[in-house]
């Protein structure tokens, strides 16, 4: 059973395993591709130690240069 966020209702579901129609192994994450029960949609899931790792340094270096910009705009 899986606890999966609906991201189009936005609602929590619990999930059977049934509902995985297919699991992809990436070399810095794992891939589940989860039948909705929700909205009848596939979401992909992603988890794993390195894709979190990856997720945070992308949204870090989007910061660093979000606030360059804002230090070379003149006032």
């Amino acid at each position: 059973m899986l606890l999966i966020t609906c991201p189009v209702t936005r609602t929590d579901e619990l999930v059977s395993d049934r509902r995985i129609t297919a699991v992809t192994n990436h070399p810095t994450h794992i891939a589940l591709h989860v039948d909705c029960p929700s909205c009848g949609t596939v979401h992909v899931y992603r988890t794993g130690r390195r894709w979190t790792a990856t997720q945070a340094a992308r949204a870090a270096a989007v910061g660093a240069v979000a606030r360059r910009a804002e230090q070379s705009v003149p006032a």
